[in-house]
């Protein structure tokens, strides 16, 4: 029988191990879940298998195009882009934190 621990630790480490290649994120999805399916019945808990779907899609969105993706990123803007009243507020939040 595997361990859930066992089973996401080689998902994880075929992860980790890929290039930033797009072809090759979408061949570790398939494998992934193909493994996660001929080891679900060896798992004694059947709710490892939803969560194990949803951990390997969520990698997924991680590794679009090849890229690992940094979600803050994503949702970041520019200083120079920021308004004077937004600039003020961030400058006043960034001195109560690191002064």
């Amino acid at each position: 029988m595997i361990s859930e621990v066992k089973f996401f630790t080689e998902i994880f480490e075929d992860f980790l191990s890929l290039d930033n290649n797009f072809y090759e994120n979408e061949l570790w999805k398939s494998h992934s879940i193909i493994k996660l399916m001929q080891v679900s019945d060896e798992l004694e808990d059947k709710k490892i298998l939803e969560e194990g779907l949803k951990i390997i899609i969520n990698l997924c969105r991680f590794k679009e195009c090849g890229d690992l993706l940094d979600s803050y990123e994503i949702e970041s803007h520019s200083l120079g882009e920021l308004a004077e009243s937004e600039k003020t507020l961030l400058g006043s939040i960034l001195k109560a934190e690191f002064t």
